[in-house]
Formats: C-alpha cells, sequence, structure tokens
C-alpha cells in the first residue's frame, strides 16, 4: 500500500482501515531517513512536542513494540512533517506572491474541479455564484468563501455568472492575470501564451496579476487580450457569439477548416485528419445546438466539397 500524505492525515485522524494502520505503522517502523527538508532546531523542536503528546495507546503493533523509542519518535516526526507540508505547499500553491492575504483566505480548503477533452460541467459556489467550464479547465474553488474577497484560480477555459456583493469583490486568478468584479458575468480563456476575457454582462476591472497598475475597465461586449510581456489590448466584440460554448452551441463564423478542426477535436474528443490539404483555408460558418459529431461533419460537408470518415475517436476527412 502506498503511503500518501492523505493516508496519514486519516491516520493522525484515527479513521484508518485495520489494513492501512498495518500499513503506516510498518512505514513508521521501518522508515529509516529523516526528512531532509527539516533543520536541526525544526528537528529539536518536533521531537520535544511529540515526546509530551505523543500517545503510545493508539496501536500496540508487535513490530512497533520492538524497536527503540526513539526511532519511533522519529517516525511519527516524519509524518507530522510531511503533514506539516501540505498546509506549506496549499499556502503557495493557493497564494501567489503578491496576491492579498484576505484574511487569511488561503486557509480556506480550495477543492480542485477539472473537465477533459469533450467534457463540460457547471459548477454552483457557496456565494450562489456559477462557474461553466469549457473542455480541458481547472478551478480551484473553496467549500466555503471566507474573509474579505471571494478568490478562485482559473486554468483553462470558464464562463463566470458572478453573484452580486458589494462587501466582497470576486476575484479570480490566472497564471498571469487578475479579473476582479463586484457581480456580473464574463468568459475568461487561459491560451499558450495568452488570457482573453469577453465581459457579457456588468462590469469588470482585468490587470496583469503582478502589475495591478496595468489595469482596464470592461463592460459589455469588450474583450481584453493579455499577452506575456506585452501591454493589455481591448476591442468590441460579439460577446453572445463567442460565448455560445457555455450553452452547448456550436457557433463559429467565418473559420477556417483548420481554425474548426482545432475547436472539434477537444469539444467531441477526436482526432482529425485532413488529408487534403487544400481544404484547410476554406471558410465556413457554424452554428448548431448542442449537436453530435456526424452533424457538424454532414453540415461541414454539405458547405464543402469533401467527404469524412469516422472510425472510433478518428475522423478522416478528404
Amino acid at each position: 500500500m502506498k503511503i500518501t500524505p492523505e493516508l496519514l492525515q486519516r491516520y493522525q485522524a484515527k479513521q484508518c482501515t485495520p489494513d492501512e494502520v498495518k500499513a503506516v505503522e510498518q512505514w513508521l517502523d521501518t522508515a529509516d531517513d529523516e526528512p531532509s527538508f527539516l533543520t536541526g532546531q525544526q528537528l529539536q523542536s518536533m521531537e520535544q512536542g511529540i515526546w509530551e503528546n505523543l500517545e503510545p495507546s493508539y496501536h500496540k503493533g508487535a513490530a512497533s513494540q520492538a524497536i527503540p523509542l526513539y526511532r519511533q519518535v522519529m517516525r511519527y516526526a516524519a509524518a507530522v512533517v510531511i503533514l506539516f507540508s501540505i498546509g506549506f505547499l496549499t499556502y503557495h500553491y493557493f497564494v501567489k506572491p503578491g496576491q492579498p492575504d484576505s484574511d487569511l483566505a488561503y486557509l480556506e480548503a480550495y477543492t480542485s474541479v477539472q473537465t477533459q477533452r469533450g467534457q463540460k460541467r457547471t459548477v454552483k459556489l457557496s456565494d450562489g455564484s456559477t462557474i461553466r467550464m469549457n473542455y480541458e479547465t481547472e478551478i480551484r474553488v473553496p467549500e466555503k468563501f471566507e474573509g474579505k474577497e471571494r478568490i478562485v484560480y482559473l486554468t483553462g477555459h470558464a464562463h463566470f455568472n458572478v453573484a452580486r456583493d458589494t462587501e466582497r469583490p470576486f476575484v479570480i486568478y490566472t497564471d498571469d492575470s487578475k479579473t476582479q468584479v463586484l457581480g456580473t458575468s464574463f468568459d475568461i480563456n487561459t491560451k499558450e501564451e495568452e488570457t482573453e476575457i469577453i465581459v457579457t454582462s456588468g462590469k469588470v476591472a482585468f490587470s496583469e496579476k503582478d502589475k495591478q497598475e496595468n489595469q482596464v475597465t470592461l463592460t459589455l461586449n469588450d474583450r481584453a487580450v493579455l499577452s506575456t510581456g506585452k501591454e493589455i489590448k481591448t476591442d468590441k466584440v460579439d460577446a453572445l457569439t463567442l460565448t455560445a460554448w457555455k450553452d452547448n452551441r456550436l457557433v463559429l463564423k467565418d473559420k477556417t477548416l483548420k481554425e474548426i478542426v482545432s475547436v472539434l477535436e477537444p469539444w467531441f474528443d477526436v482526432q482529425v485528419t485532413v488529408e487534403n490539404q487544400q481544404l484547410l483555408d476554406d471558410r465556413f460558418n457554424l452554428s448548431l445546438n448542442n449537436p453530435p459529431l456526424t452533424e457538424a461533419l454532414e453540415r461541414l460537408t454539405f458547405m464543402g466539397s469533401f467527404d469524412y470518415e469516422i472510425d472510433g475517436k478518428k475522423v478522416i476527412i478528404r
């Protein structure tokens, strides 16, 4: 059985099964190396705390009684250090340098929610806000918002419908950007080297994460794009069309077949091969509600001069 931080947490809380207890105690009894990331002063302090609080009567396996008490204490010290490290890494993972503490918001229990290729998902937050996730997206959200800000983290593509709260701004962090609102709806898409935001209602403050003086205020039909190492660019767009995916509508206007393929592959979780490369520059319009793959392909072949073949998750256009 693999020893994980989660297993050690259950062991510490006395929630393990008998088999898990046995596995953890065998690990405690036989592990020989103290944690290398612990300083001598930290180790001494931890030993003293364990000597004072250790309950030898919790489990009395034969192997545990056979080893010197000092080594047993050191094994528990290793477990405690791992549990401590979980909290340390959580702080640095969820609260990036330069971000506000928000009344120690990093103490909130954040949960990761993910979607895969061909999958969409809607998440309802504790404040009444709704997040609609597109394919290949991850959000990290708390079970309940605490502190002066409602903070979430995004990688990928999602549409936010934020419940209004004038006393607690809603903040979304990506790798490069910060978006802050009181109550509105908007679309954020983190791409390889840029973050795009499109506003579908209300007002949004959008900025670089580490240079918040580089900030723009956006309203309905405004789009902003933040590229790595560049200033934020804004323009006016048809927000409802560009965010139609959230309602499972496939809307593509004046797109090349190459661009359409790049959408179809993750949307339907397929691999598309275009044998006639000249077709890639042909332009098409698609507007379909909750379409199956075959309907999208039939519509394309009706407009274009090509055929297609489906073999499992492989699509060939010829």
